[in-house]
């Protein structure tokens, strides 16, 4: 068994290391050159693997704050990749029974970060219980969303562009942050909880600089 999660954790390691160089590939292209959606295609993959690694070692050794940061990592990827198949909501396309199950796990998820959240400021105080806390609002915060536009649709055109920026960066910043957490033994000289926070930091004010070049509409019902 100690074999086989070495294995997956090697396997976790490479599909993470791929998603970073991929996804920050994917984002240099930009949508309106050829290689970007192959590229893409590559990082949503890569991003699969290491969830689904991701959710084998953090159960098989009982890591229940892995756990819940590989679902809301991938519920961002996943959610991008489904706006994509949701164009047409605006003219009446229905969501899938898929959709509605991804917004159920992961609000539960998030509920469950925040519950965990709570449960180590009780217990410990300090900042441990900043991270899960906030993380989970953020996350329920983009499911209430989600669930809006799947239930009542969309008011806005490009919503489906929007969401799809918008939650691709998110999963790369979720990477990102995965990634530079791991490195806090090799990082003495920065708070680990900063190292939390410091990729949405960075990649935040460009996320917000590209929705801004987007130029919507109303949407007339």
């Amino acid at each position: 068994m100690e074999l086989f999660l070495k294995i997956l954790v090697i396997i976790h390691v490479i599909a993470g290391t791929c998603a970073l160089i991929f996804g920050g590939i994917a984002f240099g292209l930009r949508k309106n050159t050829p290689n970007h959606k192959p590229i893409g295609r590559i990082y949503f993959w890569c991003m699969t693997v290491v969830f689904i690694t991701a959710m084998i070692v953090s159960v098989a050794k009982s890591l229940l704050f892995l756990f819940l940061i590989g679902v809301f990592t991938y519920y961002s990827t996943i959610i991008a990749y489904r706006s994509l198949r949701l164009k047409n909501l605006h003219e009446g396309q229905k969501p899938l029974k898929i959709d509605w199950i991804i917004e159920i796990i992961a609000g539960l998820t998030f509920l469950g970060m925040i519950t965990l959240g709570i449960l180590i400021f009780m217990k410990h105080g300090g900042f441990g219980w900043l991270v899960p806390t906030i993380f989970g609002a953020f996350g329920l915060l983009s499911v209430k969303r989600n669930i809006t536009l799947l239930y009542k649709g969309p008011t806005q055109t490009l919503y489906w562009l929007k969401k799809h920026i918008g939650h691709m960066m998110g999963s790369y910043i979720g990477a990102f942050t995965a990634f530079l957490v791991n490195q806090t033994p090799h990082l003495p000289f920065i708070n680990p909880t900063l190292l939390w926070f410091l990729p949405t930091l960075i990649i935040m004010p460009v996320m917000i600089m590209e929705m801004k070049k987007l130029k919507t509409q109303p949407i007339n019902k």
